[in-house]
């Protein structure tokens, strides 16, 4: 891969990002976030394909995987406190341990410290896969109206059952607890919750270079809004290209 633009800024030379530790820090260093002690950053990182899909022909994103969105998306596990996620996704893709490349994990970069991110699931029904670990730690995302129903279909112990019943609530919740650093990976109605209610502070995209065609859905579903973005940072590999858009 290489790096185009930075800071908002096109390089007079495309810089070499090379897959091994080197590239590897000099992509945590791009991406890294410190927010005020209180505050919440929340970055969605999302791959899609060339005709906007977010799911290839089995229905699932890992499909359109490929080196460099692997790549790109190992690091920035890396720098999050916590991988937020709606229960439908988390039904069809791996979540049982999202973790960080390896070589970036001492010492930690995220900011709440800690040696791997929490799992945050989205979830008013509570029916999640037993793959789920919930010494991850996982959390429980889900509504005041269903609170104990979810918890209890969900198997997930009292003291990680976060009730709220707003976008903005929950993540006041995770931030009371040190998860400062939030990485939103879908699915898409979790995603445009997220961004009908003002609170997504950067868009991260994968675009693999590919078309799917069929009813595939858009990043965003949701309730209507309109927020103006900056293309922030632009890496360009031979299976995708890499954005990075920050809110304006």
């Amino acid at each position: 891969m290489h790096l185009l633009m930075r800071d908002s800024v096109l390089l007079p030379t495309p810089a070499p990002v090379t897959a091994d530790a080197v590239g590897a820090r000099l992509l945590a260093e791009l991406y890294a976030v410190s927010p005020p002690p209180g505050s919440v950053h929340v970055r969605a990182m999302m791959n899609t394909t060339i005709d906007g899909a977010v799911a290839g022909a089995d229905g699932t994103s890992g499909s359109l995987r490929n080196p460099e969105d692997s790549f790109v998306f190992d690091v920035l596990r890396a720098l999050t406190d916590v991988v937020l996620v709606g229960a439908e996704t988390v039904r069809v893709e791996d979540y049982r341990r999202p973790l960080g490349r390896a070589d970036l994990l001492r010492p930690s970069r995220r900011p709440g410290g800690a040696a791997r991110p929490a799992l945050a699931i989205w979830s008013r029904s509570g029916v999640l896969p037993e793959s789920i670990e919930v010494d991850q730690p996982t959390y429980l995302l889900t509504g005041s109206d269903v609170a104990e129903q979810a918890a209890r279909r969900a198997g997930i112990p009292p003291e990680q059952v976060i009730v709220a019943d707003t976008a903005a609530e929950a993540l006041q919740q995770l931030a009371a607890r040190g998860l400062r650093a939030v990485q939103a990976e879908g699915g898409p109605a979790a995603l445009g919750r997220l961004a009908a209610a003002g609170l997504l502070d950067e868009l991260c995209f994968s675009t693999t270079h590919r078309t799917v065609g069929g009813p595939a859905s858009r990043v965003l579903r949701g309730a209507g809004h309109d927020q103006a973005w900056q293309l922030s940072s632009l890496l360009v590999g031979h299976h995708a290209t890499i954005s990075r858009y920050r809110r304006c």
